[in-house]
């Protein structure tokens, strides 16, 4: 008789170590404990940020905000607009606005420029710190420094121009995801054509990328989806 209580109280011994360790388990994952190999709480985490996202992207107006972690400008050496060698490093410790065209683009660069200096003085004039604007041409064989140069300094003196050799160029278009394709002009070879993306890539003071800002482009709608992207947690 005894034997036969001995073996019905087993298996509820061991259903009660079970329950108990799936207990422990569910109460773990919901409070976020770490396990033995620290990655238990990853999933809350990517959870909140998630959330955090989706919040800060119902306050935007033109600009698809990105994770943080979406992706870094990489490493590069170019020229800026004054011939001096740049590097990644312009990118740090302030936000930039970054914009890829050419200086014999007919009508987006121009406009996009102008509005870019609109943006500016209009930060600047209610006191607050604008994003360092960063022109990069996409057709660096004629956008030499010079010419560069007098291009950037029509609109704002502070503007950055950046060209380079060619591969170069196209290696940070290429990893930033910047497209640019060229059309021969068979009558005037020199006078070709180079359609390109028309957005603006916000990078935050780490040079990760934290918005893209696409057309139509306004002067307020990229203000107030600056200062919201600007203001969020990182």
């Amino acid at each position: 008789m005894a034997n036969t209580q001995s073996g019905k109280a087993l298996p509820l011994v061991i259903i009660a170590v079970v329950a108990l360790a799936a207990g422990a388990i569910l109460y773990g994952f919901l409070n976020g404990s770490p396990s033995s190999d620290g990655s238990s709480s990853a999933p809350m985490a990517a959870a909140a940020d998630s959330e955090q996202l989706a919040s800060l992207q119902e306050t935007l107006n033109t600009t698809l905000a990105l994770p943080i972690d979406f992706k870094s400008v990489e490493a590069f050496e170019l020229q800026d607009a004054n011939g001096n060698t740049v590097t990644e490093s312009i990118l740090d410790d302030r936000w930039s606005l970054m914009f890829f065209g050419y200086t014999h683009c007919p009508d987006v660069c121009p406009i996009t420029l102008q509005i870019m200096k609109n943006m500016v003085t209009k930060l600047e004039s209610q006191g607050r710190e604008a994003p360092q604007i960063i022109f990069v041409t996409v057709d660096p064989v004629r956008d030499t420094a010079e010419v560069m140069k007098r291009y950037i300094d029509y609109f704002n003196e502070d503007f950055i121009g950046i060209t380079g050799e060619q591969n170069r160029i196209h290696d940070m278009t290429r990893q930033l995801g910047i497209v640019a394709s060229f059309t021969a002009n068979d009558e005037d070879p020199e006078n070709y054509i180079v359609d390109h993306s028309a957005s603006l890539l916000l990078v935050d003071p780490q040079r990760r990328l934290r918005g893209k800002v696409s057309p139509p482009l306004d002067v307020d709608n990229i203000i107030a989806d600056y200062l919201n992207v600007t203001s969020s947690p990182s």
